[in-house]
């Protein structure tokens, strides 16, 4: 069984360290298992939905708002990748998973990301593809 200490910071993410024991059937202790050593990993595969559909307004925003939160993480192999998926009256898959290797590649393709558009807002179809 294992169980966290406490939990530290790592860039944007937190990660938990913590002690293991051994127990038997009964779940008394038997023994105590040195923690292997952990490393400060963000791994994250995270794909976002944005709405293109002439109902969002100003498009500026959606793309602030998109590096605002691609900031906020450490992108590279290895590491979070992220994939876009932008829909209205149909789906386009704007980048897929570590298309963009690194943050500034990936923020520069969502300052480059533009609308869609058309007259229908498909939102359920767009989440069950993402």
């Amino acid at each position: 069984a294992c169980a966290p200490l406490w939990s530290q910071e790592c860039g944007t993410s937190v990660f938990s360290s913590g002690r293991c024991v051994r127990l038997n059937a009964e779940l008394q202790l038997t023994g105590t298992i040195a923690p292997t050593a952990q490393r400060c990993s963000t791994y994250m595969d995270i794909v976002l939905v944005l709405d293109g559909s002439n109902s969002i307004y100003p498009w500026e925003e959606v793309q602030a708002f998109l590096g605002n939160i691609l900031r906020r993480f450490f992108i590279g192999p290895g590491q979070t990748q992220v994939g876009v998926l932008q829909y209205g009256e149909h789906l386009v898959q704007e980048w897929a998973l570590g298309q963009h290797p690194t943050a500034q590649s990936l923020l520069e393709a969502a300052r480059n990301l533009t609308r869609q558009e058309g007259r229908e807002t498909r939102t359920a179809m767009a989440i069950r593809e993402a």
